[in-house]
């Protein structure tokens, strides 16, 4: 759970390394043909070329494959080895590639999920306390029998 918070916070600090970097160099990915959207995202549309349009099998790889033309640009900005790319059709021979940061832990289910199991240890943490403190004196009595008993 606590592992949950961490890598949580992890991908939030990366998310926000990705946008600041990639809305500072704007212009710069526009002469690729990449766009920044308001959440940090970087996408273009690739377009297939006719000879490619009947081979469906191969339409992500092509896709793919042109993304290793910007690569340099990428490492230059500081940014590849956080990129992760999504692909959509968006038309017959029209993908649209979304390059976006890890989402391993970025989800409100996963969120959520942790969040109860957190508060049910700290509600349980709370009990035990409440406990201890009611019942500092019983417990004071029998832990000192215990030790006349052994002693």
């Amino acid at each position: 759970m606590f592992k949950y918070f961490r890598e949580l916070f992890l991908e939030i600090k990366i998310w926000r390394r990705i946008t600041k970097i990639a809305k500072s160099s704007a212009e710069t990915l526009e002469k690729d043909n990449f766009r920044v959207d308001w959440i940090g995202r970087i996408y273009t549309v690739i377009n297939l070329p006719e000879e490619m349009m009947e081979r469906t099998d191969l339409h992500e790889g092509y896709v793919l494959m042109q993304l290793k033309d910007y690569d340099k640009t990428f490492f230059d900005l500081g940014v590849s080895d956080y990129l992760f790319p999504e692909i959509e059709q968006v038309g017959p021979g029209a993908y649209l590639l979304i390059l976006t940061g890890p989402k391993d832990y970025l989800g409100w289910g996963k969120f959520f999920w942790n969040l109860l199991k957190l508060t049910g240890l700290v509600l349980i943490i709370k009990i035990l306390f409440s406990l201890a403190v009611g019942y500092s004196e019983n417990i004071k009595m029998t832990w000192n029998s215990l030790i006349d008993l052994i002693w």
